[in-house]
């Protein structure tokens, strides 16, 4: 993993975000279980839902259709996510892969020298979702895109996330915001996006592409515990619960701008644990996935085995996978810029090259 380094003209824009997303995790409370909630302060009169009105794009890696009702690892996520940001009054429109895409990262779909068909086809969503959003503008439209003519069947390939970003945002979302969407969030992904694992997420891939149309955009993501008896209990619920609580907190403060891009893990908490806080936390350079290849190959070539091992150890100070680690909610700024100075003895020998 790269160290990053942020350029003079790109510092008072990632310090002035710094600043607000300082004020607005410390608005984005989070209760530990089993703690006792503030007393309610005194209700004048109704006041309006704390997203009515905001235009949300929603996206995920694990697929529109929701076909994993038992650990969620095919979109549950995303039906969880969408349920809470339409009960917080926002319109909710839901443009994602058509199947199955983690690790897909930014990749898109290109042509080459022949126009490739893109299908945007409408999904129903699971039963114990379909009325979620029933009451906003756009009802809470669910569609998947896949990379074929009409219609997207069970063996069609599917458009990756940033595929779905790139096609709504550029045509399909324009049929219900003709301005385009105020904000786009991606995920809730089945399983945590942190450290050397954020340059391969297709969950991450999600918002990065909604930066390079200069919209805001916030990846989220839920821990899954390594014990698969727990898979189940993986937190969609609480990291939509803070999804709502960060985004109302954002817009409060008029942080929600075309520079802003971040990358939230909401932590899995087992039996006996605490949840942490929100924590503003910088990219680890360790990958928490520990992927090792097993067996050998001789020099002709052969099969290895892919397995997930141990996480490996984290060397950089105030990282995401430390702060996930004992349970906090880390909250990542990211640029979506991959430039970085030209190291001064690599500049010497470019500039002496005929």
């Amino acid at each position: 993993m790269r160290v990053p380094s942020v350029s003079p003209r790109r510092a008072p824009r990632l310090a002035a975000a710094g600043v607000a997303l300082a004020a607005a995790l410390a608005g984005a409370v989070v209760a530990a279980p089993g703690s006792a909630a503030p007393a309610p302060a005194p209700v004048a009169a109704a006041a309006s839902p704390a997203l009515a009105g905001l235009k949300v794009l929603l996206t995920n890696d694990d697929s529109a259709r929701g076909l994993d009702a038992g650990y969620g690892t095919d979109g549950k996520g995303l039906y969880v996510l969408r349920k809470a940001l339409c009960a917080a009054g926002a319109d909710v429109l839901v443009v994602a892969p058509w199947s199955q895409q983690s690790g897909a990262g930014a990749r898109m779909t290109s042509p080459g020298f022949a126009p490739v068909s893109m299908t945007v086809q409408a999904v129903t969503p699971p039963a114990a979702y379909a009325g979620d959003c029933a009451g906003s503008p756009s009802a809470g439209a669910v569609f998947g895109v896949c990379v074929a003519a009409a219609p997207c069947s069970s063996t069609t390939p599917s458009g990756s996330p940033a595929d779905a970003v790139n096609i709504a945002l550029k045509r399909f979302a324009a049929n219900y915001w003709p301005a385009g969407p105020d904000l786009v969030l991606s995920g809730t992904n089945f399983g945590q996006n942190i450290g050397a694992t954020l340059n391969h997420s297709g969950t991450v891939g999600a918002v990065v592409t909604a930066h390079e149309y200069g919209v805001p955009a916030i990846a989220f993501s839920a821990e899954a515990p390594r014990d698969l008896a727990q898979i189940p209990n993986v937190p969609f619920a609480a990291t939509a619960d803070f999804a709502v609580k960060l985004v109302t907190a954002l817009r409060k403060r008029n942080a929600l701008t075309a520079g802003l891009v971040l990358n939230v893990n909401h932590p899995f908490v087992g039996a006996g644990e605490t949840l942490g806080k929100a924590v503003q936390a910088d990219v680890g350079y360790s990958s928490d996935l520990g992927l090792t290849f097993l067996d050998d190959v001789p020099a002709t070539g052969g099969t290895y085995r892919l397995v997930a091992g141990a996480p490996a150890t984290e060397t950089r100070r105030n990282a995401d996978t430390t702060a996930l680690a004992r349970n906090d909610i880390p909250v990542t700024a990211l640029d979506g810029d991959w430039g970085r100075p030209m190291p001064i003895q690599v500049s010497l020998v470019i500039g002496s090259l005929k």
